[in-house]
């Protein structure tokens, strides 16, 4: 299969907002795992090589979608401490460690291409879901050391966060130095 029309096929999964309800909560985390693992498959070097930069950026912008519609309807276990995807299972894990499963990564990315993550990842800040705010608190840490722009994302977002709960304010703020499990 061409590398466009896998990727047409991933982001017509992301947008869709129906194909959440076509699953089990664990298929889909299973699912998500498959696509963007690449211990699983090939489909995530078309965020980094197969395709040209606008269609990754394209790509790496949709992944909002994938919080919209995946992460905040199914990761619904309590935060209660940093990592704890018990509660929603293969949807949990996937959640709080996507941007480490990911293979974007500031070394190997453009810069429109690191804009673009950082803007998903500011993005899903401006919610209250918990679950969705650790991933993205999670991948801003990881960030951190290599685009100032998560460092002052994360400093601000302390500063009117958009939970009270301890344990996610807890981890930003470590977050913000970098400092992440």
């Amino acid at each position: 299969m061409p590398p466009e029309l896998a990727f047409d096929y991933v982001a017509q999964i992301l947008v869709d907002s129906d194909v959440h309800g076509l699953f089990t909560k664990d298929q889909l985390g299973k699912g998500i795992n498959t696509v963007y693992s690449n211990c699983c498959s090939d489909l995530p070097f078309l965020y980094t090589s197969d395709c040209g930069e606008d269609r990754r950026i394209k790509g790496i912008r949709n992944l909002t979608h994938l919080y919209q519609n995946f992460f905040n309807r199914h990761c619904t276990g309590q935060v209660t401490d940093i990592g704890n995807s018990r509660d929603d299972g293969p949807m949990g894990f996937i959640c709080y460690m996507f941007w480490d499963v990911f293979v974007l990564y500031p070394g190997n990315a453009t810069p429109g291409m690191v804009d673009a993550a950082i803007d998903v990842m500011h993005s899903v800040l401006q919610t209250n879901h918990d679950s969705s705010l650790m991933s993205a608190i999670h991948g801003l840490g990881h960030w951190a050391s290599s685009v100032p722009d998560a460092v002052s994302i994360l400093k601000h977002w302390c500063q009117k966060p958009t939970t009270q709960n301890h344990a996610v304010l807890e981890y930003a703020r470590a977050a913000s130095t970098g400092m992440i499990q």
